[in-house]
């Protein structure tokens, strides 16, 4: 396998993480949630 293989492998594999940490939710309330979910949706209103 050649070098970019590997790093194009990797960079799937990362994309793939990136993606299920976005997805992820945090299943004890609390205020560390809260600050997440508020960062999250700061983060999509400021990409549209």
């Amino acid at each position: 396998m050649k070098k970019i293989d590997r790093v194009l492998k990797q960079l799937s594999h990362l994309y793939e993480f990136n993606r299920r940490l976005k997805t992820y939710r945090m299943k004890n309330k609390g205020p560390a949630k809260k600050r997440l979910e508020r960062d999250a949706n700061d983060r999509r209103t400021s990409q549209s």
